[in-house]
């Protein structure tokens, strides 16, 4: 998030240009300035930092505004407020404001939001489970995604995306190991709040600023809850589909009732069967556009996600026989289930 110098009063503009380390390169022997750039510096909050960077017209401020607010809880922030953009762009601001000692804006359309994070917990059976659902969505490609990374259990989709980026990853095990960092004097979580966390499947998704500047159709601080909840239930509820089936028939079935022609549904399910035993980009080869992209439709319709699709099976994350899974958003929700 970043705000113009013009916003603060002259006394504050010179408090922050006066502020942060540069980095230069001059020539060496003129002493002339070529160029001249501003490096970020860390702002202790909790755990972590918010970084700042003051540049000649701007500052920036980048991190998690849970660091900023409530008691510094990066698994579900402060309750009630974690999807209040106005609010956590607000807690950022004053928190950076009381270090550097300024006074921040206070209007929302002071500040340009270039990336936004919005996340969600599924709670499984065990960390077990958490880590064989990591394994079926590494392989969650085709449409929209693009697996752009795997490190240990963290899975990436469009990484590099100034649009749209997805990320997965097991809570539990990555609380603590930043709890173990040395010098770590950020929240401290229990032992039981740690094991409920074993139990959770985090989907993070990122709008970054061609999303903002290009797509969203509403700038942030009119984005409220069920905008961005409605934007991370479709990027991801897209990935893991609704179907539950266990046998192929009931698969048919669902496909031929869903397509509009029965001729349609034939072709369809014959399309998923091709997946199945030939894969994704062979059974697209073997397709025309058109009807490709038809077959998707009906397929996704009949529950199927992009998961399944990639894999030519339906995957396991939604049986309930294997694992109950639901979105939780607060620990007392979490205490309730596990």
């Amino acid at each position: 998030m970043g705000c113009s110098l013009d916003s603060f009063s002259p006394p504050d503009q010179a408090i922050l240009r006066a502020w942060g380390d540069r980095l230069c390169r001059y020539c060496a022997q003129t002493g002339e300035v070529r160029w001249e750039s501003f490096a970020w510096e860390s702002v202790r909050s909790d755990s972590h930092q918010l970084a700042v960077k003051v540049g000649s017209s701007e500052i920036w401020i980048q991190g998690s505004p849970a660091r900023a607010m409530g008691d510094g809880c990066a698994v579900f922030g402060e309750q009630g407020r974690a999807l209040d953009l106005i609010a956590c762009v607000s807690a950022m601001a004053a928190h950076v404001g009381a270090v550097l000692g300024v006074s921040m804006p206070k209007h929302p359309a002071a500040w340009r939001v270039t990336r936004i994070d919005v996340t969600g917990n599924l709670v499984l059976g065990s960390v077990t489970e958490v880590k064989q659902a990591l394994t079926y969505l590494r392989d969650c490609e085709g449409g929209r995604y693009r697996v752009s990374q795997v490190q240990g259990d963290t899975v990436y989709w469009s990484q590099r995306s100034r649009l749209k980026a997805g990320k997965a990853y097991a809570k539990g095990p990555q609380l603590r190991k930043q709890m173990q960092r040395p010098g770590y004097d950020g929240r401290k979580y229990s032992p039981e709040e740690l094991e409920a966390a074993d139990r959770l499947l985090r989907l993070e998704l990122r709008l970054g600023a061609q999303f903002w500047r290009e797509r969203s159709g509403v700038s942030w601080w009119a984005a409220d809850a069920d905008y961005l909840v409605g934007i991370w239930e479709e990027y991801f509820g897209r990935m893991l589909g609704e179907v539950e089936v266990f046998d192929v028939e009931e698969l048919k079935e669902r496909v031929l009732k869903t397509a509009p022609t029965e001729g349609q549904g034939r072709s369809a399910y014959g399309t998923w069967l091709m997946i199945d035993s030939q894969g994704w980009e062979r059974a697209r080869s073997a397709h025309s556009s058109r009807t490709w992209y038809r077959n998707l439709k009906i397929l996704r319709e009949s529950g199927l996600g992009d998961a399944d699709l990639a894999a030519g099976q339906v995957v396991p994350l939604r049986r309930p026989k294997l694992l109950e899974c639901r979105l939780v958003n607060s620990w007392d929700e979490l205490r309730k289930v596990v």
